[in-house]
């Protein structure tokens, strides 16, 4: 056997000595070495507790592979090497797509065919559960080209039944019991009728096997069922460790049954269940309207019914029944499908409003053409193959229409109502006169985008503030949450424009965010990403362009307004908006690498100063003034990600990698006078000032004061009196007092 050994050992010698001499071989090892790896799945195994599995098959690099799934059994091989040829079993159903961001990955989800509910609960129904582990099996998913697996995984399903299920209710009645001697909610937390609560452990409608599962999450106190607790009046409670001294004295001896916790006031009796159980929306009953409206009160419209508009929740939600408030300025944006209802929708445009004084107001209705769909359509990059949304033109205006009722035609919504902006005019408790401004679009149906509708509702008195056409954001000086003024020059005139930030939805991605306004006051950072591919790396100037001139579209102005209520006819009262140029500041390379992949300098956060002062006051409000701004911006490298070594990915035009940019906002207060400057004689001498010394006689009494929470203030007090007594015992007992007493005896006596 030495012999064949040896040969080996000589062939591989040679072998080697070879790939040495030729450098180009050597350079081919660490590329087959560095490929990428076959498709596999992850996560590599799964236990699945509900219906729906997800996962994903990564690395797939052709549309020939096949998926398959099978039940294995608990006699089968786990690690078999064969294909499964079926795309599902009986119960599961297998689907797929292709990720988004990765074309080279695809979503993957089972999903199981067949009700979670006990067959003791329903009725007329076979492919039900007779234990309360419902499913408990194992899965085999394979990924297979041309008949060899490429990857597989296992799934251990382990699925218990839905305990909210709710079964048919026969009973027409529910008694109550009474309350004086039983409580009326012995179980508080048992919410659903005929179905296990999960967490409510006195639940009787709960097995056993379902309380194990959420035992140790029951829940506490009354809602748990303990509605009869001993109270801490009682003398069996006297152990704790909360009780005063006199409590064994006077604590109540009384049973358990005899509680606080029992309504007594209450007698028992039998209520009739309806059958006719319903959710949608009741119906709101006539609403007496008050003589005059107060603060908070809801609007009554001309059939005395509660004036409503699309309102966002504190969950963000839209709730379209929500009443309209006196004196309550909102501001609401609510997303919407796009379909044939949301068209025909007039939103009670034009209805007519009581003013609290039994006189009926109608509306004065304008409308006008939306410039720019974006603001209430996302633009993605699907459909404008554009890394930024279109931006709309600042000195654009917005065209006045016809009143135009909202009409479907080839699957395109003319005149949509796309926001509604009410301005109430009130004097005292009445409302004199309403304006409605109504933005309207044509909408095409057909496409799958979401709809951002905007309503508003603004009270004004005409007393006190007078109407006009621009919106200030303060008199004189900035309120804060109020949007920062600003205006472009055009012809020796200003005009205005809005600064914005970007406000991201969906998938955040740049093509499709939207904007919001920039508020006074209010510091802030927003972004969104950009998908790029390695086309868009062949050019860095182009590219650097690109990013710093979009960011620019946020803040289109040339001036600030100093004041909330400056006038656009008297450039005195604004200041000009400094934008760093990029072509002195910023140069572009592209770092020749093994591949072209990498750009630097890169304007992708832009930074936005304001110089605000507080420069004195109205009635005790601050008055706030902007002194200057500026905006610069701040560069990154850019470069993508190849992975592994490998430079394949960077070749390949479709793949394609985020990157973000921002923009934050930051308002920097300086004093309006700067502070006096010290002289030497202040900054040598400053044995008296607590502030650069340890010892501080003017608070040699601060332990006497409400200040000090070292101690109680009595226990303070009396350590002071106590100084006091020594002090004043020592100056009576001590010198000069010695002396003067020797010599008031001398001489007396």
């Amino acid at each position: 056997m030495g012999g064949p050994v040896g040969a080996g050992c000589g062939a591989v010698m040679a072998a080697v000595s070879a790939l040495l001499c030729c450098g180009f071989v050597l350079a081919q090892i660490p590329a087959r070495a560095a490929a990428s790896p076959g498709p596999e799945f992850q996560p590599s195994f799964l236990v699945a507790s509900g219906p729906e599995v997800n996962f994903f098959l990564v690395g797939v690099n052709s549309s020939a592979v096949k998926l398959g799934v099978e039940t294995v059994a608990a006699t089968d091989d786990l690690l078999q090497s064969t294909c499964v040829k079926t795309n599902g079993t009986g119960r599961w159903a297998m689907t797929s797509s292709v990720d988004e961001l990765d074309v080279s990955t695809l979503n993957l989800q089972l999903t199981l065919d067949r009700p979670l509910v006990l067959c003791e609960k329903v009725l007329n129904e076979t492919n039900c559960c007779w234990e309360p582990l419902c499913v408990l099996e194992t899965l085999r998913v394979t990924a297979c080209l041309n008949g060899k697996v490429l990857a597989t995984l296992l799934v251990q399903v382990i699925i218990y039944v839905n305990s909210t299920f709710q079964g048919i209710i026969n009973e027409n009645n529910m008694p109550i019991p009474k309350q004086k001697y039983h409580p009326l909610g012995p179980c508080p937390c048992n919410l659903t009728a005929r179905a296990c609560d999960v967490g409510c452990c006195c639940d009787k409608e709960c097995t056993a096997d379902m309380i194990q599962l959420f035992h140790s999450h029951c829940f506490a106190g009354v809602i748990g069922g303990q509605v009869s607790p001993p109270y801490d009046h009682l003398c069996s409670m006297q152990n704790l460790h909360t009780a005063p001294e006199w409590f064994p004295f006077l604590c109540v001896q009384s049973s358990l049954n005899n509680s606080p916790y029992l309504g007594l006031f209450f007698e028992g009796d039998t209520i009739d269940v309806s059958q006719d159980l319903s959710f949608g929306v009741a119906k709101s009953a006539a609403v007496n309207v008050p003589v005059g409206y107060h603060q908070g009160d809801p609007i009554v419209r001309g059939d005395d019914q509660l004036f409503i508009i699309p309102q966002t929740s504190l969950n963000g939600q839209c709730l379209t029944n929500a009443p309209v408030d006196y004196l309550q300025d909102f501001d609401a944006h609510c997303v919407i499908p796009l379909t044939a209802e949301a068209c025909a929708d007039t939103i009670g445009v034009g209805e007519q409003i009581q003013n609290g004084l039994g006189t009926l107001i109608q509306p004065v209705v304008t409308y006008r053409t939306a410039a720019d769909l974006g603001d209430f359509i996302p633009i993605t990059a699907s459909t404008s193959g554009s890394l930024f949304p279109k931006q709309q033109n600042a000195m654009a205006s917005l065209g006045l229409v016809d009143k135009s009722e909202p009409k479907l035609l080839e699957g395109v919504c003319r005149n949509m109502i796309l926001q509604a902006d009410y301005v109430f005019y009130w004097n005292g408790t009445t409302i004199s006169n309403i304006d409605l401004l109504v933005t309207v679009g044509n909408i095409s149906l057909h496409s799958s985008a979401i709809l951002t509708q905007r309503f508003s509702v603004t009270f004004m008195n005409p007393v006190k503030e007078h109407p006009s056409s621009v919106t200030l954001s303060g008199n004189p000086g900035y309120l804060t949450g109020k949007p920062v003024l600003a205006a472009l020059a055009s012809d020796k005139t200003l005009i205005r424009v809005p600064l914005k930030i970007w406000r991201p939805v969906g998938n955040g991605l740049c093509s499709s965010a939207q904007t919001t306004a920039l508020l006074f006051g209010e510091d802030s950072t927003s972004g969104c990403l950009l998908h790029l591919s390695i086309n868009h790396f062949n050019n860095c100037a182009a590219l650097g362009h690109t990013v710093y001139e979009n960011l620019l579209n946020l803040v289109p102005a040339d001036y600030i307004a100093r004041r909330g209520n400056s006038n656009l006819t008297d450039l005195s009262e604004w200041v000009p908006l400094f934008k760093a140029s990029l072509n002195d500041e910023h140069e572009f390379s592209e770092i020749e690498d093994e591949f072209n992949g990498y750009c630097a300098a890169i304007p992708a956060a832009m930074n936005i100063r304001f110089f605000t002062a507080v420069i004195g006051a109205v009635e005790a409000v601050p008055q706030r003034v902007i002194l200057g701004a500026e905006v610069i911006f701040s560069t990154v490298h850019w470069k993508m990600s190849c992975g592994g070594g490998s430079t394949a990915a960077c070749m390949n035009k479709s793949v394609f990698q985020p990157f973000s940019i921002s923009a934050a906002v930051q308002f920097i207060q300086i004093p309006a006078q700067p502070e006096p400057v010290q002289s030497r004689f202040q900054i040598n001498h400053r044995e008296y000032e607590c502030s650069g010394n340890d010892v501080c006689w003017p608070e040699l009494c601060y332990p006497l004061t409400r200040y000090y929470t070292g101690e109680t203030y009595s226990e303070s007090i009396a350590q002071g009196l106590l100084l006091v007594f020594i002090a004043l015992l020592i100056a009576v007992l001590g010198s000069p007092w010695s002396s003067i007493r020797k010599a008031w005896n001398d001489t007396t006596f």
